[in-house]
C-alpha cells in the first residue's frame, strides 16, 4: 500500500484550492514583515549527490519614487548564511519542502519596457553546500564507514545540537555500511584500520561513502538520509490518469546497457586476483529482440582501491545498478503536491503497458508563483512496465 491516496490529499487540501506559501528566514515568517512580497518560489529537490536548490523572488524592496533598494528595511532578510524554509501547500494544509541557506543574493532591474518590477532574487543551498569548503587528510576515530559518516556530520553544530532560533537544526537518517559487522565494533576502537580521508572535502568523502557501498546520500525537508540505494519500494502514491497529471513522458532506452559488470584489482603484496562481479536480470523488452543484443555486452572496471571480494561486490552492484536505471524514465507535472520528494518511488497505474511501472524519483521540482502551485519530477526504472 501506498503512502498517500491521492483521494485523501484531495480531500486534505480541498481539491487543491487556495496555493499557499510560506517563507521563514532566521526563524522570522516574511509574510509578517509587510514591505516584501514573495513573487516566486522554485525549489529544486534531488536524491543525487548534488546539493538540493531553492530560489525565492521578492519584491516591495524597490523604492521607485528614488529609484534604489530599500536596503535599511529589509536587510536582515538578505544575508548570505542566513537560515532559510520553506512550506508550500494550500490554505488548510502547509508542508515543509526545503530546509538550507542563503548562499547567493541578487538585485534585479528590468529594463524597464515591460511590466516587470525590480526585485531580489535568494538562491539558497541545502547543507551539502557547507560541506563542500572545507578539506582533510587526517584518520578518523572510526573503523567503519558508516560511523565514520557519524563522526563527520556531528562535528556540525546544526546536526548535534539546536543552532540559533533553531531553524536550521537537522537531523540524520545513517543506516549501518556492509563492512560494519551486525552489532560490531563502535567507531572509536583503536585499530590500523580507521578510516582515512586522503585530500577531500566532508562532502567528497560522503559522496565516495555513499559509492562504495551503493548508498543514496540526499537531504529532504529537515533530514539528511544516507542509506542504502533504493531499498524502501513502498510506493510513495499512486498515480492514475484523473490524479492531478496534466503531463506524463515515459520512456525506456537500451542504450549503454550490460549484461555484467565486474569489478577486479591485484594485490600486489600477496599476488592473489580480487574481483566479483553482478549480472543483470532485468526485463528490458516487451520482446525478444534487446536481451540478445546486450548478452555479449560487459563492463570491467579495474578499482584499486578494492581490497576484498566483498568490497568487489558492492561497487559492481553499484556500477549495475547505476547502468540499469538508466533504462527507463519518466517525466511528469501534476498539482502542487508538497509530499512528492525524491529518494522514493511512484507508481503508474492503469495507463497500460509498458506506462505502468514503478519511477525512483530523481528530482523533484516545487514552482509557486502568481498564486499557482506545480510539481514537476523525473524518476528512473531498471525494467520495463508490464
Amino acid at each position: 500500500m501506498a503512502e498517500f491516496e491521492f483521494g485523501n490529499l484531495k480531500q486534505t487540501y480541498e481539491s487543491f484550492r487556495e496555493p499557499k506559501a510560506t517563507v521563514f528566514i532566521d526563524g522570522t515568517e516574511l509574510d509578517q514583515q509587510q514591505q516584501l512580497v514573495v513573487k516566486e518560489i522554485e525549489v529544486e529537490l534531488t536524491s543525487g549527490y548534488e546539493a538540493s536548490i531553492a530560489t525565492i523572488t521578492l519584491g516591495g524592496a524597490y523604492d521607485s519614487a528614488t529609484h534604489s533598494f530599500e536596503i535599511k528595511k529589509t536587510k536582515q532578510f538578505m544575508y548570505l548564511g542566513s537560515t532559510v524554509v520553506i512550506y508550500l501547500g494550500y490554505a488548510t494544509a502547509l508542508r515543509e519542502v526545503f530546509r538550507g541557506f542563503i548562499a547567493k543574493v541578487h538585485f534585479i532591474v528590468p529594463d524597464g519596457e515591460g511590466e516587470d518590477l525590480p526585485s531580489v532574487e535568494l538562491t539558497c543551498m541545502d547543507v551539502k553546500g557547507l560541506m563542500m569548503a572545507n578539506r582533510h587528510s587526517k584518520k578518523l576515530k572510526a573503523i567503519y564507514y558508516s560511523d565514520a559518516v557519524k563522526e563527520i556530520l556531528e562535528s556540525y553544530p546544526i546536526f548535534s545540537e539546536k543552532g540559533p532560533g533553531g531553524s536550521l537544526f537537522m537531523e540524520t537518517n545513517i543506516g549501518s555500511t556492509p563492512d560494519k559487522p551486525p552489532g560490531g565494533g563502535g567507531a572509536n576502537q583503536t585499530t590500523d584500520r580507521r578510516v582515512e580521508m586522503v585530500e577531500e572535502s566532508d562532502y567528497d568523502f560522503l559522496v565516495k561513502a555513499a559509492k562504495r557501498y551503493n548508498f543514496d546520500f540526499f537531504i529532504v525537508g529537515k533530514t539528511l538520509y544516507f542509506i542504502e540505494a533504493k531499498k524502501n519500494h513502498t510506493p510513495l502514491i499512486v498515480l492514475k490518469p484523473g490524479s492531478g497529471l496534466s503531463m506524463v513522458d515515459v520512456g525506456y532506452d537500451m542504450t549503454g546497457l550490460v549484461k555484467e559488470v565486474v569489478v577486479r584489482n591485484i594485490d600486489m603484496a600477496q599476488g592473489k586476483y580480487i574481483g566479483d562481479k553482478k549480472k543483470n536480470s532485468s526485463k528490458i523488452s516487451l520482446g525478444n529482440k534487446a536481451k540478445p543484443l546486450i548478452d555479449k555486452q560487459s563492463l570491467v572496471y579495474i578499482d584499486p582501491t578494492t581490497d576484498s571480494k566483498e568490497e568487489a561486490g558492492y561497487r559492481a552492484s553499484y556500477l549495475l545498478e547505476t547502468m540499469g536505471y538508466r533504462l527507463g524514465s519518466v517525466t511528469a507535472e501534476i498539482v502542487g503536491m508538497p509530499e512528492l520528494v525524491p529518494g522514493r518511488f511512484v507508481t503508474l497505474e492503469d495507463f497500460g503497458t509498458p506506462l505502468n511501472n514503478d519511477f525512483y524519483l530523481t528530482n523533484v521540482k516545487h514552482t509557486y508563483s502568481g498564486g499557482n502551485f506545480r510539481t514537476n519530477f523525473e524518476g528512473c526504472a531498471n525494467s520495463i512496465g508490464s
